[in-house]
């Protein structure tokens, strides 16, 4: 990878940590605000229909793992192509800190359900990358016999 885009990941992945770490570490709930009309959104689709696991701690879930995925990608881009799967366990361990660091935060609480979505998340954008990065280069193609 020439420099320019080396350094344009460099600065997308020092932006990305800052606004994870500022979401991580606002002292009350990033989405406390917005709960009660997104429960309300919730009770009106569960009402025209929608299954019950669709519910408030599914999409907090949901968006734990959509968080990750930019993270892991990032780093992913940033590793020779054989290391690719330190970027998911690097997302995950960035989450435990994370998660070791909330429960000093009064109004915040730690789970490991969260690890494990932020995770995924990471192996989501991992994931994507690896895939990407073996199409462009050809290592995932058959080879002719």
């Amino acid at each position: 990878m020439t420099r320019t885009p080396r350094i344009v990941i460099g600065i997308l992945l020092l932006l990305c940590l800052c606004v994870m770490l500022g979401i991580a570490f606002w002292p009350t709930p990033v989405d406390a605000d917005g709960r009660t009309t997104l429960l309300a959104i919730l009770d009106r689709l569960q009402a025209a229909g929608a299954p019950t696991w669709f519910d408030y701690r599914f999409v907090e879930s949901a968006a734990n793992v959509v968080l990750f995925i930019p993270l892991g990608a990032l780093l992913a881009l940033e590793l020779p192509l054989r290391l690719w799967w330190v970027a998911p366990l690097t997302t995950t361990l960035f989450s435990i800190a994370i998660e070791l660091g909330q429960t000093l935060l009064p109004e915040r609480v730690a789970t490991i359900a969260d690890v494990y979505a932020n995770g995924a998340g990471g192996l989501l954008g991992a994931t994507i990358v690896l895939v990407v990065r073996l199409l462009v280069t050809g290592h995932g193609r058959p080879r002719p016999t």
